[in-house]
């Protein structure tokens, strides 16, 4: 094939993936932002369903996963494994899912802005019970006390550790875990420590986190957490262990500066941290 061929067929295709990235859905564009209203209360209107008009109902897993950026596929792919493990500890597990798609991706999900994360976990506050297991997930890029929003390659704002902390107000005493990939997302530990939480981070406040290329299935913590083999045995103290060398691993082989993941574990969920993913909606023994 000649050269002047060769550059035809690369400007034709570079032609067509401009046009396609130009369709990109806008979350605010009256089509998009209807769509996206409605897809969200479907998933409201379940989870009301299962949390508040089930009578007699069993605890439930309710997992709100949040991609909030479409600059990598890595992202709407950590939140699918979170879903996938939640799932496994159960199948009737009330779920939330939120996504700014990277291109290529399908727009099925709500999209993932500052006003639907907020009103998700609004929800989840009001009507979680008190045996309930709450996990939240988080992705996107990050600098030191920011996540990125990011959608069809525009900024919608960012995230801030004030921001985060309001919103989970509404959860404050219940149950919960927060999942947090992205860089320098220990910079978030201080202000939302809580008796009631556990937190993971994929990387120190001052340190960046990898595996958040364009074409990743994952990032690299969430899937050295959630994606290695039979996570439903082991507790969150043993998969974040796991995870922890897991990264090291990768990161020696890159020969980059090490994340540091982060942990915290509060006062009132120090068993929780301690039992198999399994056992999550069994009584603990005392």
């Amino acid at each position: 094939m000649s050269i002047r061929r060769s550059l035809l067929r690369w400007a034709f295709a570079a032609g067509v993936l401009a046009s396609l990235a130009g369709c990109v859905a806008w979350p605010y564009a009256a089509d998009s932002k209807q769509r996206s209203d409605a897809l969200l209360q479907a998933q409201m209107a379940r989870a009301h369903q299962a949390l508040v008009l089930a009578a007699g109902r069993p605890p439930h897993v309710v997992f709100a996963g949040f991609a909030l950026n479409s600059e990598s596929r890595a992202f709407r792919g950590d939140v699918q494994l979170g879903e996938q493990v939640m799932r496994g500890i159960d199948p009737q597990a009330v779920v939330f899912t939120l996504a700014n798609p990277a291109f290529g991706q399908d727009a099925e999900w709500p999209f993932a802005t500052r006003e639907n994360v907020e009103a998700v976990l609004e929800s989840i506050g009001a009507e979680a019970g008190p045996d309930d297991k709450v996990v939240l997930l988080f992705a996107s890029h990050g600098a030191p006390h920011i996540l990125a929003l990011r959608a069809a390659n525009r900024d919608l704002g960012t995230i801030t550790p004030e921001d985060l902390q309001q919103w989970l107000g509404p959860l404050r005493g219940k149950p919960t875990l927060i999942v947090l990939s992205a860089c320098y997302s220990g910079s978030f530990m201080p202000a939302l420590r809580d008796r009631s939480r556990i937190i993971l981070t994929a990387a120190a406040a001052d340190r960046n986190s990898f595996g958040c290329q364009f074409h990743s299935n994952n990032t690299y913590f969430v899937e050295e957490l959630l994606g290695g083999p039979d996570p439903g045995s082991l507790s969150l103290r043993q998969l974040m262990d796991r995870a922890g060398e897991g990264v090291q691993r990768r990161e020696q082989a890159l020969k980059v500066t090490p994340s540091r993941p982060q942990w915290f574990f509060g006062a009132a969920v120090q068993q929780w941290g301690a039992q198999p993913l399994s056992q999550w909606l069994q009584k603990a023994a005392s």
